[in-house]
């Protein structure tokens, strides 16, 4: 599996955060129903966390993540996080594409999950983080920091991609 695209896409992340100051990254844009750039890192670093750290299970339920306060007010905190993660995608090797059953919290007992694969899992995060992303543009805009990123960030590699065919 090719780690550098999540690898790319959590980088882009810390990038745009170390330029954040407390209160741009608490902000809560009316764009965004009151929503912060800070919630929608929370929530993103969350999902690379259950998954990488449910692996071993056997499941992963996104429903079970911590929902950490501290990574949606704290930019030091957010910057350690993709470190972390950073360095646990380099540890990966192909034989880690282990079978994994995804779960929610569900009220119906039958609910045994849906059979998937850790790679599989790990693609959906990426592909949720970049749907997160540009939620986050959507804050900058509104609050005037759209400068701090580039014109790819929030923006699927397939569409990336599409565009760049376009221009030639």
């Amino acid at each position: 599996m090719n780690i550098q695209p999540h690898k790319k896409v959590l980088q882009d992340l810390k990038n745009l955060i170390i330029q954040l100051d407390s209160k741009s990254f608490c902000f809560e844009n009316k764009t965004l129903f009151g929503g912060s750039i800070g919630e929608h890192f929370r929530h993103i670093i969350e999902f690379y966390l259950c998954c990488l750290s449910q692996k071993e299970t056997e499941s992963v339920n996104y429903d079970l993540r911590e929902r950490d306060k501290q990574l949606e007010i704290d930019i030091s905190s957010g910057i350690a996080t993709i470190d972390t993660l950073l360095a646990t995608l380099d540890q990966l090797e192909e034989r880690d594409n282990t079978p994994l059953i995804l779960a929610t919290c569900s009220e119906n007992e039958n609910d045994n999950g849906v059979q998937t694969s850790f790679f599989r899992e790990l693609i959906y995060c990426m592909d949720h983080c970049v749907h997160h992303q540009s939620l986050i543009k959507i804050a900058l805009l509104e609050q005037h920091l759209i400068h701090l990123i580039d014109r790819n960030f929030g923006v699927a590699s397939s569409t990336q991609i599409y565009r760049n065919k376009c221009a030639s």
